[in-house]
């Protein structure tokens, strides 16, 4: 009997933990809203956001959303969701994903594997179109975003670099995908003065990238590229060929 009763208890104890596990596994993909979650099979964090009037049934647009440094706390990446990102391109109806680094930085192999493992998980997960797809990021993401979308060009559709730094290379690279670069003029952390001098060069081949300039904007006044970045939204409809 003594045993039969500790069995009992164990039993009790272990089905709100799995029925948790399972409630989150149903939520995934299904209702609107931020949501904080492991990528199967690895201990990686991301946050990622369902829009609203989202329906498996139709393909939308995804948005990886690359965070700025410092030390990375659990769900790190929401907070560049929440002040910037989400609020600023909600209008396209997009997924919008944000892993945690946990390999340093963006801009090295490893980050990109992570990265690129955890899209292809979101994509089995969501009806994603893969015509409309878009990488940003900003400081760090910024820079990561550079190096990224430069080696996966087949994976995304467009650019989004964020108080950046362009790679030492980015301007000497063919680029067959959209950039468009939003840098502030008095960032006191990232020199305007790199991003200018990319551009000017990837302009002088014809490359399809433009340079947006914020006078009076500092690298640490995160909320106001909100206006700026949403000002990007038909650009990036465009790259998408809406």
């Amino acid at each position: 009997m003594k045993i039969l009763m500790k069995i009992a208890l164990v039993f009790v104890v272990l089905v709100p933990y799995f029925s948790q596990a399972q409630l989150i596994s149903e939520l995934e993909g299904i209702e609107p809203g931020f949501y904080e979650l492991i990528l199967p099979g690895t201990d990686r964090r991301y946050t990622i956001v369902v829009p609203e009037g989202y329906s498996p049934g139709d393909s939308v647009p995804l948005v990886l959303s690359l965070h700025y440094g410092g030390s990375v706390t659990p769900f790190y990446g929401r907070g560049l969701l929440e002040n910037l990102i989400e609020p600023a391109l909600r209008g396209l109806g997009a997924i919008l994903v944000a892993p945690d680094s946990a390999a340093g930085d963006w801009s090295n192999p490893e980050a990109e594997q992570h990265v690129l493992q955890l899209l292809t998980h979101v994509m089995r997960v969501y009806n994603i179109d893969e015509q409309k797809t878009l990488v940003t990021g900003y400081s760090m993401g910024g820079r990561g975003t550079w190096y990224l979308a430069s080696r996966n060009q087949d994976y995304f559709r467009a650019a989004l670099p964020i108080a950046g730094l362009p790679e030492s290379n980015s301007g000497s690279i063919d680029w067959q995908i959209p950039i468009y670069v939003i840098h502030g003029a008095q960032d006191q952390v990232l020199a305007l003065k790199p991003n200018q001098l990319v551009v000017q060069e990837l302009q002088s081949r014809d490359s399809p990238v433009q340079l947006v300039v914020l006078d009076g904007v500092g690298h640490y006044e995160i909320p106001r590229y909100q206006e700026h970045l949403a000002a990007a939204v038909p650009w990036i409809r465009e790259s998408w060929g809406e």
